[in-house]
């Protein structure tokens, strides 16, 4: 894997890191927004290196499509989920799980992926090579979702598993791309309708607050 890979996917699997620590909802869309910007940068580039190196309408093509994916999960996404925060609010809470035990669970997840990487980096084929940063992005993600009580952050929790899954369909043809764009604004914009409202319903953006009522 070139050095420049492995910054990008450093610098968004410590994004994720901190997306576990961070009390605001403020923060953690600003962390999704650096997150997704960092993991499709280097795909980006290298599209745009095809395109000025002269492949034409081919690299245009490419170069069009791998900028449209990393703008909407860079600004698209993060704004819409921003907007959803200021129809509500900048909720500040903790996780529900305790410190020690989120603790240990974040340490369990950190030291799995490590012997991963250390037990499949010399036989992953190159292709999807980046897997144990992708596992360990995806698990910290499953984690920041699975301990939130503020839905926005279920949401960015959710944004940033998808984010993470991105070098292994970097490649993906392009015909799937305009349904995979669509789908995730669609998903977004459907998910902070529903908080907004529920949020008017019941006067609190946190989810233990919602009830059912006659």
């Amino acid at each position: 894997m070139e050095t420049i890979v492995v910054v990008a996917l450093t610098i968004s699997t410590f994004a994720t890191l901190c997306g576990v620590f961070v009390k605001t909802t403020r923060q953690i869309i600003r962390l999704l927004s650096i997150q997704a910007a960092a993991i499709g940068l280097v795909e980006l580039m290298f599209c745009l290196i095809n395109l000025l190196t002269g492949l034409g309408f081919e690299g245009l093509i490419d170069f069009s499509a791998t900028f449209a994916e990393w703008f909407s999960s860079a600004a698209v996404s993060p704004l819409i989920i921003y907007w959803g925060m200021v129809k509500t609010e900048n909720m500040s809470d903790k996780p529900v799980v305790s410190v020690r035990r989120g603790g240990i669970l974040l340490i369990a997840i950190i030291v799995s992926n490590i012997i991963l990487c250390i037990f499949t980096s010399s036989f992953l084929p190159a292709k999807i090579d980046a897997l144990p940063f992708v596992a360990l992005m995806f698990s910290l993600s499953v984690f920041i979702t699975a301990t939130q009580v503020d839905p926005l952050k279920i949401l960015v929790g959710l944004n940033m598993a998808e984010n993470s899954l991105y070098p292994l369909f970097a490649e993906s043809p392009l015909v799937l791309i305009p349904f995979m764009l669509g789908l995730m604004i669609f998903v977004n914009v459907v998910g902070v309708f529903i908080i907004t409202e529920a949020y008017r319903d019941y006067g609190a953006l946190s989810i233990k607050k919602w009830r059912w009522t006659d």
